[in-house]
């Protein structure tokens, strides 16, 4: 089953093949978690780059393990 990353695994995100940067709405970034986690099928991490607030979207950045899970994600929300 995927998951997030725990607190206490402190893989760097170079260590990761492929990268997507996005930039949502505020309370997007839950629904976009929740997909990650019910339809990516290899290790994945997320990194907030920018807050989002009520004047601005928020940038994330995902990192995955596989170019499967890189393109699903790509399709899905960019």
């Amino acid at each position: 089953m995927p998951y997030a990353v725990s607190p206490v695994d402190h893989r760097s995100d170079v260590s990761f093949p492929y990268a997507r940067e996005i930039s949502k709405p505020f309370g997007r970034l839950d629904s976009i978690l929740e997909w990650c986690r019910e339809e990516l099928r290899d290790d994945w991490r997320w990194q907030l780059v920018d807050v989002s607030s009520a004047i601005g979207p928020g940038r994330y950045i995902f990192y995955f393990d596989s170019e499967r899970d890189a393109v699903a994600f790509a399709l899905m929300w960019l």
